[in-house]
């Protein structure tokens, strides 16, 4: 399943955050996904902060997630 914009997705721990977090999908390009950060781990929030709720990702590093089984 392709990740399309407006799709939320969970994002794995990286160089920037460090911990999974969970986000929408605002724009994609070839192989980046910028995401709006919606929840995160709270070792995050001055991470968060400085990034504005904003990262610029590679798709690989994201699952879609759905909010019903």
């Amino acid at each position: 399943m392709a990740i399309q914009v407006g799709d939320l997705v969970r994002g794995q721990s990286n160089e920037i955050m460090s911990a999974t977090y969970i986000g929408k999908v605002i724009e994609k390009c070839e192989e980046t996904v910028h995401i709006l950060i919606l929840n995160y781990a709270p070792t995050n929030r001055f991470t968060v902060h400085e990034l504005m709720q904003r990262i610029l990702v590679n798709s690989q590093q994201l699952r879609a997630i759905s909010l019903t089984k």
